[in-house]
């Protein structure tokens, strides 16, 4: 260790401490950030909230007087009976004067008038010299609307209007309709000058007779002035909008009528989304996205426009005389706040500034700290990435991180010889001493071409030879199997054991299609002859899967292809295959149709089909089998063919049974409650090796019957014979248990199996079906001496029930009752059909 002067990790590390004085800024800058925003809305929300309340009040004030004189102006006339059909010449100078004498104080109120029941109109327009125009229609202008320059009837005509009926006008019609005072929608005027308007309107009655409509018009852009000001005081930009969100008024200045937009015609009112004003467009474009103008309440949100933050309010404003607008009031954040954001921001950078300065001072002298550490730890990089030749880190001039170094050092060179070790574990099988599957792949890889032959060896059923032996014995199996296949291959080829039971080797060099058939017959000849193994002699069967061309430099792709040619081997009778492209294709299809099955498993698409069992004598029904049918959403009713092979490779048949022994029995139920079937009907279930095998096989079927409600009695389940492994005990003793559920048995495709009288009296069964392949074989010449007369014969003493399956001609009926089979299934009867396709005449 060197002597050179050290400090300890303690001392060093105090000056990165400093960190904590930048945590610490950043901790200030973040409560001060949080405190702040708290204080920008609660002011947002007060100053909005007051400058809110104070256009409701001026709203309230500018629209109460002209409703009020409207009011006034419908009671007088109907009080004093003023209204004469035709002739509006009493109501005129009564408007008039009150007009001139009691309301021309009311800035806003720009019209008034009456419209009568005979579409009589008269009333008196404001104008800038504070004079009146008189605008009149009744008998005395020949029921044309005249508009005079002055307040009386002259011949000074400003203008003439032919067909004008205030009675369709929107000022008159919604209040004969109603007969209730209320505001008008907003509309242009019909006179020459069309200002855009809103209007009180109120009923004339006179002995509950309605008479006509008084009107009291406010001029639309006498409240853009009112709010024009506010903004002006205040800099918050206040909008109205009504119910159709359409601009009332606004602070901004402009007009709110259109010239012709995408959304609206050249005379209407702009929607407030349409308007100039960027503030007054956000907002509107914001409200109306979250459907804000919906609510019945006030609402509050910012929007960003050009940078800068904008707090708003949009309060509904409604009252009882229908109007039902949306106040908006929306105030900048420099506005609300004059400086403060902007020194807000400065103190934030400040504390940022010092923070940078703090974490680079810091990092200078922690970099000093943790350079041995640093190297340290990309030394510990190359060793995990295999570099064992790396260079080592140098200890500093820190003692903990010397210390630390040094222990490195020693703990590298110890897994140095630790690696070597395990590598040889690796690339080694540890049981034959041949390569494993690394180590094929590893030492492969590091040709210089992969231009020869990999062959594919898989033990055939090692699985039934393991459990028979015991996994001891099937281990020295393994061991004497790899000794005869180095004496096979020469010196110059790579054997590996890549699985349990398979092995793989690779010649290499090009190889014709003739020199590799020679190695793989010479192999499986090498495997005709028993292996001795103490006192037993075990005959072990191979397949050969062969891949002759695959991509270079990756023999794990050459292994995939090999694993692919050698279950298409298993399949083969010479037990050898070589692999092709289209192998792949129908590998990929498999497993395709594998995930199709799964995913139709959980969807519950499998369904059973009945076919039914009947007397061959009488034709009476006295039984089904439920055969297993999938009806695919996408593709239909798929054919078994195409998915029980699979599904019986994979395991999966197990749960496809369940699925058809539940609905199966759910139908025989039904079937019987209904009439269907009689109550001695017997139903057919096929159940695979895979759910018989189970141990808890005993305990789902009762859960099925429970479930179901069927009596154990009508249900008997199918086994295939060839598939019954005799010296399973737990299939014997679930084949027990089922007889003792009161569930009968039946043999399936006998014949196909075993077929010996002893081997029938170890199992327990109730019937015994015969193959459909000797029933196509039955001819009246040979009828007698038959394999399907041995079965009847040979099984008469076991009082079971003997079933003849695939029958499809009234010929093979009557030879099978010349032999006295009693019972038949097939085409001759019905094909299997879904429950509710049960025909009729069958019963």
């Amino acid at each position: 260790m060197s002597t050179t002067t050290q400090i300890t990790l303690r001392t060093a590390v105090v000056l990165p401490f400093v960190m904590i004085f930048i945590i610490t800024i950043g901790v200030i800058i973040a409560v001060q950030k949080k405190s702040y925003e708290e204080m920008v809305v609660d002011i947002s929300d007060k100053q909005l909230s007051s400058l809110t309340d104070n256009v409701t009040l001026e709203l309230n004030k500018f629209l109460t007087k002209p409703f009020e004189a409207s009011l006034a102006l419908s009671h007088s006339i109907g009080y004093n009976q003023l209204y004469t059909p035709g002739n509006t010449t009493q109501i005129e100078q009564f408007l008039l004067s009150s007009f001139r004498d009691l309301y021309q104080s009311i800035p806003h109120l720009d019209v008034i008038g009456f419209g009568g029941e005979n579409a009589e109109y008269t009333g008196f327009r404001k104008e800038a010299n504070k004079g009146y125009t008189l605008m009149i229609q009744d008998d005395r202008t020949e029921q044309k609307l005249v508009i005079y320059r002055g307040q009386v009837i002259s011949e000074d005509v400003r203008s003439v209007i032919h067909g004008y009926d205030p009675r369709v006008r929107p000022w008159y019609a919604p209040v004969a309709d109603r007969q209730v005072p209320m505001w008008s929608s907003i509309y242009a005027n019909a006179d020459e000058r069309q200002e855009i308007t809103l209007s009180a309107l109120t009923p004339v009655f006179h002995d509950d007779e309605f008479q006509g409509v008084v009107v009291t018009d406010v001029k639309i852009d006498t409240f853009n002035t009112f709010l024009n000001r506010l903004q002006q005081n205040t800099n918050a930009v206040v909008f109205i909008v009504d119910d159709k969100k359409r601009l009332v008024a606004h602070s901004t200045g402009g007009s709110v009528v259109s010239w012709g937009t995408p959304y609206s015609k050249k005379g209407d009112r702009l929607l407030a989304v349409e308007s100039a004003n960027p503030v007054v467009n956000s907002s509107a474009e914001y409200a109306e996205s979250l459907g804000l103008y919906e609510k019945q309440e006030t609402q509050h949100f910012t929007v960003d426009i050009n940078g800068e933050r904008y707090f708003n309010h949009l309060t509904p404003y409604v009252d009882q005389y229908g109007l039902n607008w949306q106040i908006g009031m929306a105030i900048s954040e420099s506005d609300l706040l004059g400086k403060l954001p902007e020194s807000q921001r400065h103190s934030w950078i400040l504390g940022i500034v010092a923070s940078l300065i703090g974490i680079f001072i810091g990092l200078i002298a922690f970099n000093r700290i943790v350079a041995p550490i640093t190297s340290t730890a990309d030394a510990a990089k190359h060793l995990a990435k295999g570099d064992w030749d790396s260079h080592m880190p140098k200890p500093g001039s820190i003692y903990e991180t010397s210390m630390l170094v040094f222990a490195f050092n020693e703990m590298a060179n110890n897994l140095k010889a630790s690696f070597r070790a395990l590598r040889t574990q690796l690339l080694y099988d540890s049981l034959t001493k041949l390569y494993s599957r690394e180590g094929l792949i590893d030492t492969c890889d590091t040709l210089d071409k992969l231009d020869g032959t990999l062959m594919l060896i898989g033990i055939n059923k090692f699985r039934d030879i393991n459990d028979s032996l015991g996994h001891y014995k099937g281990d020295q199996l393994l061991v004497i199997i790899s000794e005869r296949l180095r004496s096979v291959f020469s010196n110059e080829c790579y054997l590996s054991r890549i699985g349990g039971d398979e092995f793989a080797i690779y010649i290499p060099g090009p190889q014709d299609k003739e020199q590799n058939s020679l190695t793989a017959n010479r192999v499986l000849q090498a495997f005709a002859s028993p292996f001795v193994m103490e006192y037993e002699s075990i005959l072990v069967s191979i397949s050969v899967g062969i891949v002759t061309q695959g991509p270079d430099q990756n023999m794990t792709l050459w292994l995939r292809n090999g694993s692919i040619a050698l279950s298409n081997a298993k399949q083969e009778l010479t037990r050898i295959s070589y692999y092709s492209p289209e192998m792949a294709d129908v590998s990929r299809k498999r497993t395709l149709m594998l995930s199709k099955i799964r995913e139709a498993i959980e969807n519950k698409e499998f369904i059973p089909f009945y076919q039914p069992i009947v007397d061959i004598r009488s034709g009476k029904v006295l039984g089904a089998e439920a055969l297993a049918r999938w009806q695919s959403p996408s593709s239909g009713l798929v054919s078994p063919l195409d998915f029980i092979p699979i599904a019986e490779e994979s395991g999966l048949i197990g749960q496809i049974g369940e699925q058809i022994l539940m609905q199966a029995c759910n139908d025989a139920v039904k079937g019987i409650r209904e009439g269907k079937w009689d109550t001695e009907f017997h139903l057919h279930v096929n159940l695979s090796v895979n759910q018989l095998s189970q141990p808890d096989f005993i305990e789902t079927l009762q859960k099925v019957l429970t479930i179901s409600d069927l009596n154990p009695s009508n249900l008997t389940l199918e086994i295939t014979e060839s598939r019954i492994v005799d010296n399973d005990p737990v299939t014997i003793q679930n084949m027990q248990a089922i007889r003792e559920l009161g569930v009968q048995i039946a043999i399936d495709d006998f014949g196909t199996g075993y077929s010996s009288l002893a081997y029938l009296h170890k199992l327990p069964f109730d019937c015994l079906k015969i193959d459909r392949t000797f029933i196509n074989k039955l001819t009246p010449n040979d009828l007698d001496t038959s394999i399907v007369a041995a079965v009847i014969n040979m099984t008469r003493g076991m009082k079971v029930d003997i079933v003849a399956e695939g029958v499809e001609t009234t010929e093979q009926a009557k030879m099978l009752a010349q032999l006295n089979c009693h019972q038949a299934q097939g085409f001759l009867y019905s094909r299997p059909v879904p429950f509710q396709e049960w025909p009729s005449n069958l019963g």
